[in-house]
């Protein structure tokens, strides 16, 4: 974690807080700042000005007094240190080297990597000397973090921070590279905190709704991507996730209700995700503009590792700022995530980027250094290749000017970069008229029901996706890909269809139109019944931005494949298996993510369009293109076959037609790999339903051996009577045995009354409690319970155990 130092603290304080244990004498760093730090003495670090800060889009100076918080020094490694980093990396994807697998910890990091002692008390002395406040250093040792007015800073840093005004949005930016002491430029990478230049979300939603009703229109949920991609039979063997851990990266607050919300409509167990705000980042805050992509991420990412721990980690908004103009963004959160300690996931998953131009050279160059740790640290990254075709700088536009462009984290050799495909020959279903009922097609089967579960029959073809521009859209609707300009070809990106060159993106693919099969999803309270909201509407999404997460989730699943604590860069098998087995692969041989030109600007001499065409085998269109995760999954270095066992229900739905009755749905156990042993099956009910319904598993444990590789036991739900306290025929009993003998002792006379009363009274108690019991001990309906909600709909959850090994089961009841 961030390592916190308070405000104006002493020289020897610092000193005492920046030294940790000694790093070995091998890989020790040496000190880099060899003479003094002399504030007349400075030097520009060329870069460091953002690429926006424009004169065309200047507004003249910002508030001097606006105070920023948080804003860093990022240093980088020394020419010995990076050689030693590839080194490290290169060996840990060496299954024959001792260091495989072998991940440091951000300290280990720190210790090898970072700055030495002495270079941060110097640097940390000459903030403190200029007048600014020493926030914190990074576990990692690479970053010092320092805050104060913006006068200060200006001051400190010979710039002028200015206000921008760039496509209607205001932002304030240093117009200038900043100069820091001679003695330690060389050092500085980037700055960061000196604008307010935010990356982009990658979620697309073309409309507010898609009304689809019995329309035939078809929608993804986590049902159809597990047949479409081939991942059901992997769940079959208990592998779903389950004991590990996905960082879903984002810059707003969610509401855990629809998270809720949308595991229920897919019949998933509950999962919420743990949430956190980095500290220091401001307050939580919802941000209308990113909680669709953030409920997108959470959701799938564990659609797809079902039983996974999801850790959102978010930005909060400073004091005096608003979603428009924060100071904090998700590139922190992502810092944050890669820097804490202990490591908060070995899986890493942010959809958020902007174009390497728009980004900057060290800008970029630092956030690959921040990969190379995560990876030195088994954390892998995925993100999104970005929407907008191969002309990534030209976002909400209808004709490129600035020329073919790549998307960054995406580009970052070290991030598995993921690109959209659409699915091809799958139309619609023609709805008969007057039919409630959408027939089957080739690829998806028939639904009556507005809330049917999946439909996807088998895998679908697929090509690059490109939604044409309309009226609508105003804007590119494509799969972002294509070359950098920043960063070198690495030595795992080889194979066939790979061209020379620099870096290329995407790795791989998923499918991404938002007008067509588009990703369902619940948001702002839209899911009210199942996927629909109040208006039987659905809510649904695509961009590139759902691959990545989705990508998270089959990372998981491959850790617990593996037994592994971390992957890395996972690139390179990626890369490898393309080759070993391309049946993990469907490879995209058709589109493009062409987009039109405007003639004569960069890129575009004649008009037309720019792009790359989808070809065999790699292309810069689709990557490799998009998986069969099974294949891929048991093909990879380290697949264990363990025997596990699944839990599965049918129907998974029941329907209790009214209160004071009872349903029932069958539970089944299957082995697999070989498995043996007892499973104990039990089933609960939600917290707030357990005067409402009841449930019981019978048996309550089934044995799986070698002959019986699957059994199977009864779920009942009974559904509580809709009553009072008591039972009416209770009641009425209750009102008689009190009235009859006050009208039997009223008509005798004052000594015989005086006599029975207390022989009277006894009878009266016994006789009660018989009545009592009596109501209680034949119905099948309890005397106590409260009233039941009309239509009502629960979600009960059916567990099988064995050992440390647990699997769950969702079955939705309704009572009418």
């Amino acid at each position: 974690m961030l390592k916190q130092i308070p405000a104006r603290v002493s020289l020897a304080l610092l000193l005492s807080l920046v030294a940790g244990v000694a790093a070995n004498s091998q890989s020790a760093p040496r000190d880099r700042i060899l003479r003094g730090v002399n504030w007349s003495d400075t030097t520009a670090v060329m870069g460091t000005a953002h690429p926006l800060a424009r004169t065309q889009f200047d507004r003249g100076h910002a508030n001097s007094k606006r105070f920023l918080s948080g804003a860093s020094l990022a240093f980088r490694l020394s020419s010995a240190q990076q050689s030693d980093l590839d080194v490290l990396l290169r060996q840990q994807q060496d299954p024959s080297s001792p260091n495989y697998h072998k991940w440091l910890t951000p300290e280990q990091y720190g210790q090898r990597f970072g700055m030495t002692e002495n270079d941060l008390a110097k640097v940390t002395a000459w903030l403190l000397s200029v007048g600014l406040t020493v926030d914190n250093i990074s576990s990692g040792r690479t970053q010092v973090f320092f805050s104060g007015t913006i006068s200060q800073i200006e001051r400190a840093f010979q710039t002028e921070i200015h206000n921008y005004s760039f496509r209607g949005e205001q932002h304030f930016a240093n117009r200038t590279s900043v100069s820091v002491p001679a003695a330690f430029a060389a050092e500085i990478m980037a700055i960061r905190g000196l604008n307010d230049f935010h990356p982009r979300s990658r979620a697309r939603s073309p409309q507010p709704h898609f009304t689809s009703s019995v329309s035939g229109n078809h929608f993804l949920i986590p049902d159809d991507f597990a047949t479409i991609y081939n991942l059901a039979p992997l769940y079959a063997q208990g592998l779903d996730g389950a004991g590990q851990k996905i960082a879903v990266i984002g810059q707003t607050a969610i509401n855990l209700a629809d998270i809720r919300a949308f595991r229920s409509a897919s019949k998933l167990s509950q999962n919420d995700p743990a949430v956190q705000l980095v500290p220091g980042s401001g307050s939580s805050t919802t941000c209308s503009g990113d909680l669709t992509e953030a409920d997108l991420d959470v959701e799938w990412s564990g659609a797809i590792a079902k039983n996974a721990n999801i850790i959102y980690v978010y930005t909060g908004i400073g004091t005096g700022t608003s979603c428009s103009n924060r100071t904090k963004d998700v590139f922190d959160a992502l810092f944050y995530v890669i820097n804490h300690s202990p490591v908060i996931a070995p899986v890493i998953t942010i959809s958020y980027g902007n174009c390497e131009a728009n980004i900057g050279s060290s800008t970029a160059l630092t956030f690959q250094q921040w990969i190379q740790q995560a990876n030195s640290q088994g954390q892998t990254v995925t993100s999104a290749s970005g929407d907008d075709g191969a002309a990534d700088c030209d976002f909400n536009d209808t004709s490129a000017i600035h020329g073919l462009a790549v998307d960054i984290p995406a580009a970052i050799p070290e991030v598995s970069g993921i690109g959209g495909t659409e699915f091809t020959g799958d139309p619609g279903a023609v709805v008969p008229a007057g039919s409630t009922c959408a027939p089957a097609t080739n690829y998806w089967a028939g639904s009556c029901s507005k809330t049917s579960g999946g439909s996807a029959l088998s895998y679908i073809p697929e090509a690059v996706w490109n939604d044409p521009v309309t009226p609508t859209s105003n804007s590119f609707s494509a799969a972002g890909g294509g070359v950098s300009v920043l960063f070198a070809k690495p030595a795992w990106q080889t194979g066939p269809g790979v061209p020379p060159g620099k870096r290329d993106v995407p790795d791989i693919s998923f499918s991404a139109s938002p007008s067509h099969d588009p990703y369902l999803i619940c948001t702002l309270g839209s899911c009210v019944n199942g996927f629909r909201d109040g208006s039987d509407s659905l809510r649904a999404v695509g961009g590139t931005s759902a691959g990545a997460p989705a990508f998270a989730g089959i990372l998981a699943i491959i850790n617990q494949a593996t037994q592994s604590s971390g992957q890395g860069n996972a690139n390179s098998i990626l890369y490898s298996l393309a080759v070993s087995t391309p049946s993990a692969f469907h490879d995209t041989t058709t589109g493009n993510n062409n987009v039109p030109c405007t003639k004569g600007s960069t890129g575009c001499p004649s008009g037309g369009s720019i792009g790359f065409a989808a070809g065999a085998n790699y292309d810069r269109a689709s990557g490799l293109g998009s998986l069969d995760v099974f294949n891929l999954v048991t093909a990879w270095p380290g697949f264990v076959i363990t025997p596990g066992f699944s839990v599965s229900s049918n129907p998974a739905t029941v329907t209790i037609a009214a209160a004071g009755q009872s349903g029932s749905s069958t539970a089944t156990v299957s082995g697999s790999n070989g498995f043996v042993g007892s499973v104990a099956l039990s089933c609960a009910v939600p917290s707030t339903a357990t005067t409402k319904i009841s449930c019981a598993v019978t048996p309550s444990s089934v044995a799986i051996d070698t002959t019986n590789t699957s059994q199977t036991a009864t779920l009942s739900i009974n559904a509580l009577a809709a009553s009072g306290w008591l039972q009416h025929r209770q009641l009425e009993f209750l009102a008689v045995a009190t009235i009859m003998p006050g009208l039997v002792l009223f008509g005798l006379p004052t000594r015989v009354r005086r006599a029975k009363l207390l022989g009277l009274i006894l009878s009266l108690i016994v006789f009660i409690l018989l009545g009592l019991a009596a109501g209680c001990g034949g119905g099948s309906t309890p005397a106590v319970n409260q009233t039941q909600s009309p239509s009502a709909t629960y979600a009960v959850t059916v567990t099988g155990t064995n050992g440390s090994a647990s699997h769950s089961f969702t079955v939705n009841v309704t009572v009418k």
